[in-house]
């Protein structure tokens, strides 16, 4: 590996004929307005009063490294031409749009060659707006959204079987913290089997899904989970045993839950189509800012109204921007997507005949194929890293990392 003082020489040099970055100062997009303003929003009166939890800090930072030598480099020089090439490594932090994009068809490759080729319901579990403040108070009530959701379909798939033999549905649930509007929304996206497999593992296709049931049973669920949580604390519990109250009156059909069937999409179509749209979701993607004024400090975005599907266009001062997007940044190691029933990761009786039928689907070659580094980029970036502008491919010569990141990565080989 090459030294740090011939890295940190390289970025002044004039040897290197050709540089590739993923950032590029000239575009507008969410990395460029924080490159731009992360100085000012630190210092912000609101910001210091509040305080910046160290996720957001340790997440920002990397975002901007991203694409950058400060993130580390790999140096490849073609054979045939002699020409250098540098190429930057990205930040893979999940706040960065550019490896969210990347990572999203990752994810879909790897999710969908983990599920069944069935039909499937997308499921929106929602909560009254009254509670949102307490998620955002105490993120570990956000825990309780993947509960309540967890049992509440259990629960629904066992009395839709009525006594029955007993069969398991599988599910993968995402948690959004946002809606279209940037603000702080936390709800449940579910990708369900419409149906399960029996003690004999046969799978048993349940059509109908009882609206009522779903709604009824998450917001017992949920109130009762958050209730418990705060059962030790006097004050709060006090005010919260008057807003469940007040919610159930308001709320007699249940939370807001939405379960329609996927047209015209089903089987393996339908999952890659749902885990693109939703797994691994940015906050907000670039292409939804119209402009941007680094002179006068604004910024112009649009998104779609939920209910009305009309267009609405944003202006604001890009630090109350900036805030609207941090806080939607997880805590470290908060798993934004977990799998449950036939889909769990644990053992379980069907886990056998699961991966006996995903065999058969899927060897083993075709799914490693599609994660080389290489092909994703191309998939991704349209562009071929390794290509020289000559037609010749190039060799790998050397490498760089910064000291932070290689650090952790010797903390992984120990």
């Amino acid at each position: 590996m090459i030294s740090d003082n011939l890295a940190n020489s390289i970025s002044h040099s004039t040897t290197i004929k050709s540089f590739s970055k993923m950032y590029d100062p000239s575009k507008i997009n969410i990395q460029r307005i924080f490159h731009d303003h992360w100085d000012s929003f630190l210092v912000d009166p609101e910001v210091i009063r509040r305080g910046i939890r160290p996720v957001v800090k340790n997440e920002v930072e990397r975002m901007l490294s991203c694409g950058t030598l400060d993130a580390g480099f790999e140096i490849y020089e073609c054979p045939h031409c002699h020409k250098d090439h540098i190429i930057c490594y990205t930040c893979k932090s999940r706040f960065c749009n550019s490896c969210g994009t990347k990572y999203a068809k990752i994810r879909a490759e790897n999710i969908s060659n983990s599920t069944l080729n069935v039909n499937h319901r997308h499921i929106v579990f929602t909560i009254d707006r009254r509670l949102r403040n307490y998620f955002l108070k105490d993120r570990n009530l956000l825990n309780f959204l993947f509960d309540a959701a967890k049992d509440t379909l259990f629960y629904t798939f066992d009395k839709m079987n009525g006594k029955k033999k007993s069969f398991k549905p599988g599910f993968i649930l995402t948690l959004h913290t946002f809606g279209r509007d940037l603000k702080w929304n936390p709800h449940i996206h579910c990708l369900c089997t419409e149906g399960g497999m029996d003690d004999e593992h046969n799978y048993i296709r349940k059509k109908y899904i009882n609206y009522e049931t779903l709604r009824k049973a998450f917001m017992k669920q949920l109130l009762d989970h958050i209730k418990s949580f705060y059962s030790d604390d006097p004050k709060t519990s006090k005010e919260l045993k008057n807003l469940i109250n007040q919610l159930y009156k308001d709320n007699s059909e249940g939370f807001y839950v939405n379960a329609p069937n996927m047209k015209g999409k089903n089987g393996k179509d339908a999952v890659v189509n749902y885990i693109i749209r939703y797994t691994g979701r940015p906050v907000m993607a670039s292409s939804r800012i119209l402009s941007y004024d680094h002179a006068t400090k604004t910024i112009r975005y649009y998104y779609e109204d939920h209910k009305t599907e009309e267009r609405i266009e944003v202006e604001e001062n890009v630090i109350t921007f900036m805030k609207k997007l941090v806080v939607h940044i997880p805590e470290s190691q908060f798993k934004m997507i977990r799998y449950y029933g036939l889909y769990a990761t644990s053992n379980h009786v069907h886990k056998e005949k699961i991966s006996e039928i995903l065999k058969k689907a899927f060897t083993k070659k075709s799914f490693n194929d599609r994660f080389k580094y290489r092909k994703t980029l191309i998939s991704v970036f349209h562009t071929d890293p390794f290509l020289c502008d000559c037609g010749h491919y190039m060799e790998y010569v050397d490498y760089w990392v910064p000291d932070r990141r290689r650090k952790n990565e010797d903390e992984l080989l120990c």
